[in-house]
């Protein structure tokens, strides 16, 4: 009862600061562009023109991001709307022919009459509940559409807010900074600024490597549908794509409903089906052993079963939000937690074992070592000079010191004289 209360209150105060929430989500999204094209293009820039970076770089970020968006919405989504329309505009057809194959199946096994006649009546019903689902799912559709054009106004806020906020990031960070530390002692303004610092980190890479391993699944299946003459190609790899943010689950509960599709709109052809799983199996391996180490990297640190209980859990939840937000969270639960037995194993003495493979060091040990490169790096160049300063006066005390030498044995000389 009092989770519900809670849920409640949260889930109010979330939909009145949707506007600045979604218009933070887009600042820290354009954020990551903005900060790659400073570190490259305009790594360089002349003092007078330094002004101009930073607003410069953010219209370029959003250029891009609504760019690709802008492509997809014209090439992409048309298409796999048209297939859609499709899919229901025949969808009689189709189910007719799917019986139909379906029972024809069947009787071409030999079997017993009542074995044939059960699998047939398993056969309509599953059909069956597919159409009640299908004919319920467009009014479904057009109410998430009104829905989303009554929100346009929203979007507007957000964007309006992401522009201000990441214009004014540097302010914005430095008095939350300041903020942490004027509330809290040094110790704990410490350890909360580098939890935001890993979270960050976490963040970041978690879903620019989602995005990037998404959108290669979706040309990977969509050239390999093509290739392979599969119905509907442009739908299903949207689809395919949109639930590979979902991990390990995602493509899984993607795959299934488009084998069937495909099953159903090609019922003379049932090995296209066997094609198309194969296909998603090889995509899905080259996705886990070659794209997703290279551009998420060790940014989440979880196993499958961490992951997997967190998307359950996230989902169940808090739904849609759950789902997206719940491995980098859990990521940074996990690696405060490690961190903190870690630290406790220490002051007791017992052996610290690495409980996240592939990541060889604490959330600690990670902040402040890229810290103390940074301070190095300064005293390294202060440290030379010293070293130059040394040199040079115990050049000139060497100097002064044979001239005195020099001055002591003429004076001796002329004594003796």
């Amino acid at each position: 009862e009092h989770f519900s209360s809670v849920r409640a209150v949260i889930s109010r105060t979330t939909s009145v600061l949707m506007p600045i929430l979604c218009g933070l989500m887009v600042a820290y999204i354009i954020n990551i562009p903005a900060t790659i094209l400073q570190g490259t293009l305009f790594k360089k820039a002349h003092a007078a023109g330094k002004k101009y970076v930073v607003p410069l770089t953010v219209v370029l970020s959003y250029l891009i991001v609504f760019g690709i968006l802008t492509a997809v919405l014209i090439i992409v989504i048309p298409k796999a709307a048209d297939s859609v329309k499709i899919l229901f505009d025949n969808f009689e057809t189709y189910y007719n022919s799917a019986a139909k194959w379906a029972t024809e199946f069947w009787e071409g096994l030999n079997l017993s009459d009542e074995v044939t006649a059960r699998a047939v009546e398993i056969s309509n019903k599953i059909l069956d509940n597919v159409e009640v689902f299908t004919t319920n799912l467009a009014p479904k559709l057009l109410g998430y559409t009104f829905n989303a054009v009554s929100t346009v106004a929203d979007i507007l806020l957000a964007l309006a807010f992401s522009i201000y906020a990441i214009l004014d990031k540097n302010r914005l960070l430095a008095h939350s900074r300041r903020f942490v530390r004027s509330v809290f002692n040094e110790k704990h303004s410490s350890g909360i600024l580098e939890v935001f610092s890993y979270a960050n980190l976490t963040f970041r890479g978690y879903f620019a490597g989602q995005i990037t391993s998404c959108t290669i699944i979706g040309i990977l299946c969509y050239i390999g549908m093509r290739i392979m003459n599969m119905p509907f190609p442009e739908m299903i790899s949207v689809f395919i794509a949109v639930f590979a943010m979902i991990p390990i689950l995602g493509p899984w509960l993607s795959t299934i409903p488009s084998a069937f599709i495909i099953l159903m709109t090609s019922p003379g052809k049932p090995e296209l089906v066997l094609y198309f799983v194969i296909m998603i199996i090889i995509i899905q391996q080259i996705d886990n052993n070659l794209v997703y180490p290279r551009v998420v990297g060790d940014a989440v640190g979880l196993s499958s079963a961490w992951v997997l209980g967190a998307v359950i859990l996230g989902s169940g939840l808090f739904g849609i939000a759950g789902l997206i937000f719940a491995v980098p969270v859990t990521a940074v639960l996990y690696r405060l937690l490690a961190d903190w037995t870690n630290e406790r194993a220490r002051q007791r003495g017992v052996p610290i074992i690495d409980t996240v493979p592939g990541v060889k060091y604490d959330l600690r040990g990670h902040v402040r070592r890229s810290f103390k490169k940074k301070k190095n790096n300064a005293s390294s160049g202060s440290g030379r000079l010293r070293t130059k300063e040394t040199k040079t006066e115990t050049g000139e005390t060497a100097t002064a010191d044979k001239a005195g030498r020099t001055e002591k044995s003429e004076s001796e000389n002329s004594d003796n004289k």
